[in-house]
């Protein structure tokens, strides 16, 4: 196991699984479900995301997103760029699944579900990511390690500094 924290309210565990890694994260927000849904699935926030430098969105259907991604980054002063293809299928109020259809995985598939509970929703992220063998193994230790967690601190935060926000969709 590379990763195993729980600071903060948020759970996240990353497990080295045969040549890729599974993750497995989750933070509770003081948001409804229907604000929750909302935030999840919200492609064109203006909000400044680490490291995105652009993103296309294309509605496939009523369910189904397509994002084209393009993120830079370092990794102990090496820059690294990334381009992805990822299809995302919604689920209203319940969450939705993510496969990449091309980019910087061998294979990276993931899903969100989002849990009613007594005091907001919990979110819950599970993934399988599989890197490209010409992807240092060290690099991706490193994203997998130091980055989940301050992403995840984020989304955190994004999600209680929305509590008070109704959405018109959730009125």
């Amino acid at each position: 196991m590379l990763a195993d924290r729980g600071d903060q309210g948020i759970s996240i565990r990353v497990e080295q699984v045969r040549n890729g890694f599974e993750v497995q994260a989750s933070y509770m927000s003081p948001l409804n479900d229907c604000q929750a849904y909302v935030l999840l699935t919200d492609f064109s926030s203006n909000e400044p995301s680490e490291g995105i430098k652009s993103s296309k969105i294309t509605r496939l259907s009523d369910n189904t997103v397509r994002v084209e991604q393009v993120v830079e980054d370092r990794v102990l002063f090496f820059p690294i760029r990334f381009d992805s293809v990822i299809d995302y299928t919604e689920y209203p109020i319940h969450g939705m699944e993510l496969k990449q259809v091309k980019g910087y995985f061998k294979e990276y598939q993931a899903k969100w579900k989002l849990t009613p509970k007594d005091h907001g929703t919990l979110f819950s992220y599970e993934a399988f990511i599989l890197p490209d063998s010409i992807i240092p193994r060290f690099v991706v230790e490193h994203f997998m390690t130091s980055r989940i967690q301050t992403r995840f601190e984020k989304m955190e935060q994004r999600a209680k500094a929305r509590a008070n926000f109704v959405p018109e969709r959730c009125r």
